[in-house]
């Protein structure tokens, strides 16, 4: 009849790339938090920094709104940097879970 059309199987590994370094979806977490999270330390020490010069320097002035503003900077980098590790850990804790072993894909 004529209905269904010929279908070719194509192996994915031969026309992507990437394929061979994400097989799964699983593994783009897992190769991506990691590197996520430095980038995520280095902003955080860059903003510790900023924002402790910033601190000092208005230490000396009367101008309380500044100090405040350094002083929220400080705050949400460090609430950021926790959110960060803990989303981690939870993902390690899947990762456990489910028995999945992280050395098998790094």
């Amino acid at each position: 009849m004529g209905l269904v059309k010929n279908v070719y199987a194509v192996n994915i590994t031969d026309e992507w790339p990437l394929a061979k370094v994400f097989p799964d979806l699983g593994s783009i977490p897992s190769r991506l938090l990691p590197m996520a999270l430095l980038f995520g330390g280095i902003i955080f020490f860059v903003m510790v920094i900023v924002a402790g010069f910033s601190i000092m320097k208005g230490a000396g002035s009367e101008d309380a709104q500044a100090k405040e503003k350094w002083h929220r900077v400080l705050t949400y980098g460090a609430v950021g940097l926790m959110i960060m590790f803990s989303s981690y850990w939870i993902l390690q804790i899947i990762n456990f879970v489910t028995n999945h072993s992280l050395d098998s894909i790094l």
